[in-house]
């Protein structure tokens, strides 16, 4: 007996980087073809931790020109990022919280 099963490998297919401000977080961006996951690490952070599920959307996507636009809600949860938006191109990317305006590059040559 046959049994086909469906197999999605993801790796990292880009990050975000703040340009100048060590003290932000950094975005992975896990999934092939399309996003599937997102990951933080707050700085000083050994490891990442993931933002959850249907707690974010993703707009627009290319990897290969390096564009996104990403909006995430966040649930109030104090171990997880406030709200935000990341949209631009390239090294002119930027990610917008209620208090905070971040320049950065997405990184796309993994």
């Amino acid at each position: 007996m046959l049994v086909a099963a469906s197999v999605c490998a993801s790796s990292t297919m880009c990050t975000f980087r703040p340009s100048s401000d060590a003290s932000r977080y950094e975005l992975e961006f896990l999934g092939y073809g399309e996003i599937q996951q997102v990951l933080f690490r707050w700085p000083g952070s050994a490891s990442p931790s993931g933002l959850p599920g249907g707690s974010y959307k993703v707009l627009s996507f290319d990897e290969r020109s390096a564009t996104i636009d990403l909006v995430y809600r966040s649930p109030g949860d104090p171990d997880l990022p406030p709200s935000f938006t990341l949209n631009g191109t390239g090294k002119q990317v930027h990610l917008r919280t209620a208090d905070a305006a971040i320049s950065g590059e997405l990184d796309c040559a993994h």
